[in-house]
């Protein structure tokens, strides 16, 4: 009996090992990876919420978060990039700016964006 529940469990393992390298597959295969220049457009601060607390932006997390809005010069879109709060504190409006982002082939959802 204890055998049976062995096996049981690293087949379950597995199966969730084998789901995760699939999911994983299926992002880098779907995603595109792109960058080009860009404008910062404005800069944003979210607080991080601490337990017991009132939420009062939806975006906010466990952890502040310093979040710097661009405008791709190539195609116009803007992304929001989540930067450190020391990039986030050097850069100003109108700056030059280098990204690095992942976009999705079917939604054209922006990934992982990350100024150079």
């Amino acid at each position: 009996m204890q055998d049976l529940l062995i096996c049981e469990g690293s087949m379950k393992k597995s199966m969730v090992f084998g789901y995760v390298v699939a999911l994983l597959f299926i992002c880098l295969v779907a995603c595109e990876k792109k960058s080009g220049n860009a404008v910062v457009i404005g800069k944003d601060y979210v607080a991080a919420v601490k337990q017991g607390e009132e939420i009062k932006d939806q975006r906010a997390t466990n952890h502040d978060q310093w979040i710097v809005r661009v405008r791709m010069r190539d195609n116009g879109r803007t992304i929001e990039v989540r930067a450190d709060r020391a990039q986030w504190e050097k850069l100003r409006e109108n700056d030059q700016v280098k990204v690095t982002y992942r976009t999705g082939n079917y939604t054209g959802t922006v990934w992982d964006a990350e100024i150079d």
